[in-house]
């Protein structure tokens, strides 16, 4: 599962990730990073992710994720995030999401250019973000 700052909304590629799922009558395309790569949205519903943060298993749940059964990974959409006041703080090892209480919810180790977290389930969740803009040089 990658965390993605360009996707407007969270996208879950199986059905089994879903505790609801409204079907589309009419599937509509959405618009890959991937240049020119488009995919179909099948559904509309409530998702759900297993994790474990700090030895306490933990259910996530995301409201009107989208069904996107073509897509190579689950993602997560931080701006969506942002709207519900989560945070997320990405470092060069890690990447913590805290709740507007500052709890940290989801937790993720970094592994080359992604950051993945740990699920109880056998499916890997990773987040990555990404930027159009020139890196800015700055001193620490």
């Amino acid at each position: 599962m990658l965390i993605n700052s360009r996707a407007p909304d969270h996208c879950f590629v199986n059905r089994e990730s879903f505790i609801s799922l409204i079907p589309l009558h009419q599937p509509t395309m959405g618009l890959a990073a991937a240049k020119e790569s488009i995919f179909n949205v099948t559904g509309k519903g409530k998702a759900k992710i297993e994790i474990c943060v700090n030895g306490i298993n933990r259910n996530i749940t995301f409201e009107d994720a989208l069904h996107t059964p073509e897509l190579h990974s689950n993602l997560i959409s931080i701006s969506k995030l942002a709207k519900k006041e989560v945070k997320v703080k990405f470092d060069q090892h890690e990447a913590r999401v805290r709740s507007a209480s500052s709890a940290v919810i989801m937790m993720a180790k970094r592994c080359g250019c992604l950051y993945v977290i740990e699920t109880t389930s056998k499916t890997p969740i990773a987040l990555v973000s990404q930027t159009k803009q020139q890196p800015a040089a700055f001193d620490t």
